[in-house]
């Protein structure tokens, strides 16, 4: 019996629940974006949540905004179905999260990135979060306009699925999303534990991706680590490809 206060729910929602894939969603996002893909494909239960602040979880964490207070709300859940062997995939900053998960819960194996990364901000970067914390605080409907439809290549092509996530969006707390956003900006760096165990990370990256350019990931990764490009996809992957992300899902889970 769980108790968690997270939303979440599992699809299909009967039946065994063993070595489940977990979908953490990224950042103005919830677990609907999930919905895009044909999880039915991938053959094994599905797990989908709300991260805390976002669609129909509350953020409960009055300390100094943290990744790892995420993560440690995700294991709690986990450790509620006592769920003991699980792989995730996260969006942008569900990969981050995820991340922090593989480090510290002894129930997570492997974390695939999606459109997302492994090493911390550049100052500037973390100028950036900050003042998009300031502005979501100011003029949240706004910043949830613009910065949307700027994380797809083509967002002509994509209007429909873009209306909705803004209104979604919008219905959020701006104070929920603000502490998101500069937990993004304290997060740890996991290069290192990456080159030490790297069977346990796979990395799905948007080929023009305007938000992590592929040429950072390449370097990031040269050496000891393949990056698993999707063409002609922006930073949102899995609605601008979904058949070859949810493909390449399908292929990289099987090696598990």
């Amino acid at each position: 019996m769980h108790n968690s206060q997270l939303f979440h729910k599992w699809i299909p929602n009967k039946g065994s629940i063993d070595n489940p894939l977990v979908l953490i969603h990224g950042f103005l996002e919830s677990h609907t974006i999930w919905y895009q893909l044909p999880l039915s494909k991938l053959n094994r239960p599905v797990l989908l949540l709300d991260v805390p602040g976002f669609g129909k979880s509350n953020l409960l964490d009055d300390n100094h905004p943290s990744i790892a207070y995420f993560a440690r709300e995700i294991d709690q859940l986990l450790r509620s179905y006592k769920v003991s062997n699980c792989q995730i995939v996260g969006h942008s900053m569900g990969g981050y999260i995820g991340l922090d998960l593989l480090e510290h819960s002894e129930n997570v194996q492997k974390v695939i990135l999606l459109n997302s990364n492994f090493w911390t901000d550049s100052d500037q970067k973390k100028k950036d979060r900050t003042r998009v914390a300031d502005i979501l605080l100011k003029s949240k409907n706004l910043f949830i306009s613009e910065a949307i439809p700027n994380l797809f290549l083509h967002p002509e092509k994509h209007q429909t699925t873009i209306d909705a996530l803004i209104q979604e969006a919008k219905t959020g707390i701006a104070e929920w999303y603000a502490y998101a956003s500069l937990a993004m900006r304290e997060r740890s760096d996991f290069t290192s534990f990456l080159k030490e165990h790297p069977e346990r990370i796979e990395i799905i990256q948007g080929d023009q991706d305007a938000l992590i350019p592929l040429s950072t990931m390449k370097e990031n990764c040269t050496g000891w680590k393949t990056i698993h490009i999707v063409k002609d996809s922006g930073h949102m992957s899995l609605f601008e490809q979904a058949e070859e992300v949810i493909a390449l899902l399908h292929t990289l889970l099987q090696t598990n």
